[in-house]
């Protein structure tokens, strides 16, 4: 089965772990690498919690980054529901992140109704959102780059009717070898150096941290780190568990959805749009005042 976001060369790419800044490790609190290490929604609470015990303040891509600074960015391959889940769980603590979504995706269309829904209210809850660029949808090689700007332009714009501000920044998905610390003049890439070779980079790709989970070898000086939303569960699951469940949880909705709407002629779309317990956007300003 292909990884959903490592390179398409030279390897599992987006689970690179690079340490640019310094990394120290802290005897004064117990690391991530000292619990099982579980593709769970409470492991990944546990890893934001420790975060903030360390001290790391949230940025984005338009911000410097310095010491003491972390960049969590969440590629969204195949969940949006998902990834409200984990935007939920940051705003919570009070953290703001940034959520890259495919406009390419044969698992979901940022266009329908439920998934417009999805980013406002991860918008509404202080994170940014961003286009995930697939090169793959377009050439089988290196384009120009007069070709690849306007593409990535092109699927810019369409963003931009469907988010209330996105940002400028793009995560290349199942990003080629001539991505990588590469900077472009019309947009950020998360993979330019700064944010790539020159910081600590932790990734999740296939479900995999490569050596060890972040905080695992102590604590970065500057890191970026990505997980994918679609990993991540109530209970563990393997790799290929976890994508066969959200092939069946996909398929069920596009079953029901043709079912009611085309035969039963209930067009309630509204219906689709139930994604579990709510969490206010006031709570979260109340939380960070």
């Amino acid at each position: 089965m292909s990884d959903p976001d490592a390179g398409t060369t030279g390897g599992d790419a987006d689970a690179v772990e690079t340490d640019g800044a310094g990394t120290t490790v802290d005897d004064g609190l117990v690391s991530v690498a000292d619990d099982r290490m579980t593709f769970t929604f409470d492991w990944y609470g546990d890893f934001l919690d420790r975060l903030l015990s360390h001290g790391y303040r949230f940025r984005g891509y338009s911000d410097e980054i310095e010491s003491g600074d972390v960049i969590l960015r969440h590629d969204v391959d195949l969940s949006p529901r998902k990834s409200l889940r984990t935007a939920r769980m940051e705003a919570e603590r009070g953290i703001e992140s940034t959520y890259f979504f495919l406009l390419t995706s044969p698992f979901y269309n940022v266009q329908h109704k439920p998934n417009r829904e999805i980013i406002a209210r991860i918008e509404s809850l202080g994170h940014d959102v961003g286009l995930h660029f697939s090169t793959h949808q377009y050439w089988n090689g290196e384009p120009s780059s007069p070709e690849l700007v306007e593409r990535v332009r092109s699927e810019q714009r369409v963003l931009v009717e469907i988010a209330e501000d996105p940002v400028s920044a793009v995560s290349f998905h199942r990003p080629p070898e001539w991505v990588f610390r590469r900077s472009f003049r019309s947009f950020d890439s998360t993979y330019e150096e700064r944010f790539f070779t020159e910081i600590a980079y932790r990734g999740d790709s296939n479900q995999r941290w490569r050596n060890e989970p972040p905080l695992a070898d102590g604590t970065p000086d500057r890191m970026q780190v990505l997980t994918h939303p679609g990993l991540w569960g109530e209970e563990d699951a393997s790799f290929v568990e976890r994508l066969s469940a959200l092939e069946d949880e996909t398929l069920g909705r596009t079953r029901r959805f043709m079912e009611e709407q085309f035969v039963e002629k209930k067009y309630n779309i509204d219906e689709f749009c139930d994604f579990g317990e709510e969490f206010e956007p006031a709570a979260v300003s109340q939380q960070q005042q």
